[in-house]
């Protein structure tokens, strides 16, 4: 004899081999194999990134201030990516077509869960974030009680002077012992690894001593001296701006580091 089947058996069978998202009326648009590739695919795209960005930096407070940058700019733009493509499939599949005109007789209105996860993960990411922000400016902004070299910045229309002393564990340095200080204009020069605390002044008007590649600037008011710090980690060449327009001839306010192993 052939066995049957009541209609009760069809319709378990049925119901526990359809996915729990089409019973609710939504269609996926992916396969299972193709929803692991196009996750893999985003993990490998990521881990490049962020060896892509995982390079040796100049300074230390270069490298804490790109950790933070990438800290935020990462789950942002995952956050972004994310919002848009909830978008697009809203639109595209409770868009007005034909055969579909009317929505959800029961329409979802509201889910404890969902509202929940989005609001702990924000408030998580945002503690991270600050956390991270914090102790960022800790590496950058403590400024050293011993360094190895001091630099008296003074910023002219339109040039950088620079007054440098070198300096170890309070004692001024050079071949014999003795104080010895260097005046230079335009260009100065450093061992790598050294701590260099910088003291900038201004005899004029309002500028802004920007060390490009170690993200360094700070102001450089008249009247005021602003105290900040950097170390060296690589040889190299680095370019120094005025990033404040401080008159006719701001353009020609550059200057230049010189890193020596």
């Amino acid at each position: 004899m052939i066995p049957s089947f009541s209609p009760r058996c069809t319709s378990v069978i049925s119901h526990s081999t359809t996915n729990a998202l089409e019973v609710r009326g939504f269609r996926q648009t992916m396969s299972g194999p193709l929803r692991k590739a196009a996750l893999a695919l985003t993990l490998l795209v990521t881990v490049t990134f962020l060896g892509g960005i995982a390079q040796a930096g100049v300074s230390p407070g270069q490298e804490s201030t790109e950790r933070l940058y990438y800290l935020v700019l990462i789950p942002a733009v995952a956050i972004g990516v994310l919002v848009m493509v909830l978008v697009v499939y809203a639109v595209v599949k409770f868009r007005v077509r034909e055969g579909h005109t009317e929505g959800p007789k029961v329409a979802k209105t509201h889910d404890r869960k969902l509202e929940s996860l989005w609001t702990v993960i924000p408030a998580l990411i945002l503690v991270v974030v600050g956390v991270a922000g914090f102790q960022t400016l800790l590496a950058t902004d403590t400024i050293p009680t011993n360094p190895d070299v001091i630099i008296e910045i003074n910023a002219h229309q339109w040039y950088w002077n620079f007054n440098i002393t070198y300096v170890r564990n309070g004692t001024w340095l050079n071949a014999s012992g003795d104080f010895q200080s260097l005046n230079t204009t335009g260009l100065f020069t450093v061992k790598a690894g050294l701590v260099v605390k910088l003291i900038m002044r201004s005899f004029d008007v309002i500028h802004s001593f920007y060390l490009v590649d170690f993200l360094l600037k700070i102001d450089v008011v008249p009247g005021h001296s602003n105290t900040y710090w950097f170390q060296a980690l690589q040889p190299g060449t680095f370019a120094i701006r005025c990033a404040e327009l401080c008159g006719l001839n701001h353009y020609t306010m550059t200057a230049t580091l010189r890193v020596v192993p």
